[in-house]
């Protein structure tokens, strides 16, 4: 019985840890430490608690044990770090726990265990409503999760509950069993059944658009007058504003000439544009903040190869956390060593499920989901640690230690062909000459790109032959060019660099147009009324942009606008030209649309567990079987124990009834006079401490010739009798 309960146990901590690897919604990336604190350490240590436990060591070794894969881990796979008590702390739980389970016979911290299970299942169950595509993806998938964890609950429930009462009740009839099932079998049912797929939280929200159709915009400022009876203001409400630089052009500077409209698209239709396309800047997110400007990243690039150019960096967790999915708020633990950093508040409002998290994220909640204000639908807080050095304090960094330069010299690598590098280089000194200074370097790198043209774009295309291209010869080009190459310079000028990509968030880049954007938005969406008019800015697909992150020592990686000392865009080139796109919010909720129940899948699911379960029985019958059977070829007290043991499982298979674990053998035998001589044999080799020379082995023989005898009399002729031995499993009683 207690191998059982441990398993059901294992069986249900097992799932938990499974869930977030194999469902859509569900997303707890597991790195290499993750993987081998839950997958690896923790189910050691509940193994070697219960099946390592005195007698079969000794307590000090038993111990010595259990201590030594948390050494292992903490040595080989954490560090030996402050985080290091943690996995400490949690091994130490598991194995504490299963010790108060099983060899304190605390039940009761096995029932609170399974408490805490459901709050973790719930938590986790709840995901599955965490957007349109997951809430798709994941509807089958949730359907068996429930199931199993049902069915894993209410084994385990029955296991300990017959635990609980072993010993009042030895002899138990089928009773008990039988009420379960009554009562179990038709709340799983109903619960599987009957519950609709969204009871968890959400009502399952589709866009039921899905056709490809490109609808018009039309004007919301025709007249420039806004709209009649309407909440959006004119142009002439909001005058010539000047931006925090004096109006000092910045790239993409609303400051140039051109004219825009603002134009809207009913919030239910905005699924069927196909953004980016003709003179015109759809919105993707209004961002609330006090600081200005934010470079909101959504990719890290630091890997480099000589031909395709700077590449997504898999390893990176900053880029994690662009999709993670976090059941309670994220935060960073690592040491603020930075030098002139603080803390910001962000809110975002989003059309897009992705996060984008200005440097350097401290703290992301969970994002909410909620299509009341459609195509809005995905909003979070964050706060971010923004670098306040300026100019004056760079000038005095010295250079790379060589603590930092071993750190760093993934992003110093420029593994460029010869032809190629030369390039570069005669760019690089020419730009450089004779500047020593750490940022000295930087600057002349950024100056040199001062008779270049900037144009507005976004272009994913980061060839190395397509940077040498707009270096030496087109001299014009979007962010994504002068982004890469000023990296690809200051890798060559021993800068540690990388390129990022997201969205540039400025008030400088906000036109009369776009905050006339942001005051319809503020107004239709309550959230956004919670942050004052100037401190909303509204991020649009022009603003879609590309800069590099430089690492500076003493301050870390800083962004740089690689565009600042370009030429800006031409006329009828910038931000005026293009005409802002709004949703128009109706402020209504979508009807949820029912999926029709799939009874044939949960047959199967049904079945397979079923049969599974069946399988799993079987295996641990005859492979126990097999088990004893070796162990019972000795002869010692484990052996005696392992034959006798045997002995009844063989007896049960047969239609002997169960022997209580209170009676002896010799007890035992009053009811079946024809097991006596076994009886007597098991009961002198099991208490008699003396022998005479060679006693002690006639009596095994004799013994085990009892055993053989006894069994081959009593085993029943036929084919019926034949299978009931093969297939029953009355003998798990022995367990």
């Amino acid at each position: 019985m207690k191998n059982l309960l441990f398993f059901t146990r294992l069986a249900l901590y097992l799932l938990a840890i499974f869930i977030p690897r194999i469902h859509p919604a569900v997303v707890v990336p597991y790195d290499r430490i993750g993987l081998g604190f839950w997958f690896v350490l923790i189910p050691v240590e509940m193994l070697i608690a219960f099946y390592l436990a005195p007698p079969r060591l000794a307590f000090r070794n038993w111990l010595l044990l259990a201590l030594g894969p948390v050494l292992i881990f903490v040595v080989f796979i954490s560090g030996i770090t402050l985080t290091a008590l943690v996995y400490m702390a949690g091994a130490g739980v598991a194995f504490l726990f299963t010790v108060l389970i099983f060899k304190g016979k605390i039940i009761a911290v096995g029932i609170l265990e399974q408490f805490f299970l459901a709050f973790l299942y719930y938590k986790l169950i709840n995901f599955s409503r965490s957007s349109e595509s997951a809430a798709a993806a994941g509807t089958g998938l949730t359907q068996v999760i429930l199931a199993l964890l049902i069915c894993t609950f209410l084994l385990y429930g029955l296991v300990l509950y017959l635990s609980v009462f072993h010993r009042e009740r030895e002899k138990r009839g089928p009773g008990e069993m039988i009420l379960v099932l009554v009562l179990a079998v038709p709340a799983v049912l109903a619960i599987i059944l009957l519950l609709p797929p969204d009871f968890v939280r959400h009502a399952m929200v589709f866009n039921p658009i899905n056709r490809d159709i490109k609808p018009e915009p039309f004007p919301l400022n025709e007249w420039g007058e806004g709209l009649e009876g309407g909440n959006l203001r004119s142009d002439n409400d909001f005058g010539n504003e000047e931006g925090e630089n004096g109006g000092e052009q910045e790239p993409g500077d609303s400051s140039e000439t051109g004219s825009s409209e603002l134009e809207g698209i009913p919030a239910d239709q905005w699924g069927r544009i196909v953004k980016g396309k003709g003179n015109k800047q759809y919105a993707v997110m209004v961002v609330a903040s006090k600081a200005d400007p934010l470079y909101a990243a959504g990719a890290y690039f630091g890997r480099f190869d000589g031909v395709e150019g700077f590449l997504f960096s898999q390893e990176e967790t900053l880029n994690e956390l662009s999709y993670r999915r976090f059941l309670e708020t994220w935060e960073d633990t690592r040491a603020m060593a930075e030098r002139k950093r603080r803390l910001v508040d962000i809110f975002t409002l989003s059309t897009l499920a992705e996060r984008f998290l200005p440097y350097r994220p401290f703290a992301i909640e969970p994002t909410v989901l909620n299509r009341r204000f459609h195509p809005f639908d995905f909003s979070f807080n964050t706060v971010s640690s923004l670098s306040s050095s300026q100019k004056q304090d760079w000038l005095d960094i010295k250079g790379l230690s060589e603590t930092e330069r071993e750190e760093l010299k993934n992003f110093l690598e420029v593994p460029l062909p010869a032809a190629v590098q030369s390039s570069f280089e005669n760019h690089l000194q020419q730009a450089v000459g004779d500047r020593t200074g750490y940022y000295e370097r930087i600057e002349g790198i950024l100056k040199s790109f001062a008779g270049y043209q900037y144009e507005l774009g976004f272009d994913d295309t980061v060839h190395v032959t397509k940077m040498e291209n707009f270096l030496l010869h087109l001299k014009r080009g979007d962010c994504t060019e002068f982004s890469n190459t000023t990296a690809i310079l200051c890798r060559l000028a021993g800068i540690p660099s990388r390129v990022v990509t997201g969205y540039l968030v400025s008030r400088q880049l906000q036109t009369p147009v776009h905050r006339q954007g942001v005051y319809y938005l503020r107004e239709a969406i309550e959230s956004l009324q919670e942050f004052p008019l100037d401190q909303l800015v509204l991020v649009t697909t022009a603003h879609l942009h590309s800069w590099v992150q430089l690492y500076l020592p003493g301050y870390g990686w800083v962004d740089f606008e690689t565009t600042a000392y370009a030429l800006p865009p031409l006329a009828g080139g910038g931000f005026n030209a293009l005409d802002v796109v709004i949703p128009l919010i109706q402020g209504e909720t979508i009807g949820e649309e029912r999926f029709p129940f799939p009874w044939k899948s949960l047959l199967i699911i049904l079945l397979g567990i079923s049969a599974g379960m069946v399988i799993i029985l079987y295996l641990y019958r005859y492979g126990r079987e097999i088990y004893l059977r070796t162990l019972s070829k000795a002869q010692s007290l484990k052996a005696l124990k392992a034959l006798l043991t045997l002995f009844l499982i063989k007896l049960s298979v047969n239609g002997y009834d169960y022997k209580t674990s209170s009676q002896t053998p010799l007890e035992y035998a009053i009811r079946y006079p024809e097991l006596y001589p076994f009886a007597v044999l098991y009961t002198v080799l099991r208490f008699r401490e003396r022998f005479d020379p060679g006693e002690k082995e006639l009596r095994w023989q004799q013994l085990r010739e009892s055993y053989s005898r006894i069994l081959e009399d009593c085993r029943r002729t036929g084919v019926k009798s034949r299978l009931k031995r093969l297939f029953s499993l009355r003998s798990l009683y022995y367990g």
